[in-house]
């Protein structure tokens, strides 16, 4: 329950690609707080000219009290990384923490040369495996937003698993099954690696 809790704000910072669902994802998430019982959630799109392909962020704040600003995510609790090929992009890997935060990439492997600091815990999840073994895609590119959820409740602890179902359920209907099994999927083969 979040009001057992020690924080009162959990801060999320997401770096996606056009295309990949991150701000959907970010949306979902805050949705999914509400239902596990949280007081207020801010999410926070940052949008310029991109097009699909384009790196882009968004943020998100979770609170046990009433949000009063509204800010972009400075120092990140969790960051989800939607592609392992961000990591390569100096502004990306400059706003990640170098301590005190739990970093999850969507990546098979991840090599021991990707530029985060070692005081950080580092999760991967086969999110864009799962999307294709299920079928999840969107003009020909699979869609890791939902697969990430599962990989999110499972390092942070902040949803659970039957929150994240409710809303999936909600949203979708009879057609969310899918997208729970790629939840569950992505759950059971996070790992983490450092």
């Amino acid at each position: 329950m979040p009001g057992n809790r020690k924080k009162t704000d959990y801060q999320i910072t997401f770096f996606s690609r056009g295309g990949q669902g991150g701000i959907t994802s970010c949306q979902l998430l805050a949705q999914m707080a509400f239902v596990e019982g949280f007081k207020d959630v801010m999410s926070i799109p940052q949008i310029g000219a991109e097009r699909r392909g384009a790196a882009i962020r968004a943020f998100l704040i979770i609170s046990n009290q009433e949000i009063r600003r509204v800010s972009a995510v400075t120092h990140p609790d969790i960051v989800m990384v939607f592609d392992e090929s961000l990591l390569h992009l100096p502004p990306i890997i400059n706003a990640i923490p170098k301590k005190n935060c739990k970093v999850l990439v969507n990546a098979e492997h991840l090599n021991n040369e990707n530029g985060l600091s070692k005081d950080i815990e580092l999760y991967t999840f086969p999110g864009t495996s799962i999307a294709l073994g299920l079928d999840l895609m969107l003009e020909g590119s699979p869609l890791v937003n939902i697969p990430i959820l599962g990989a999110f409740s499972r390092v942070s602890g902040l949803v659970s698993m039957k929150s994240i179902q409710s809303v999936l359920k909600e949203k979708w209907g009879g057609k969310a099954d899918n997208n729970i099994r790629a939840v569950e999927l992505s759950y059971d083969r996070t790992k983490r690696i450092y």
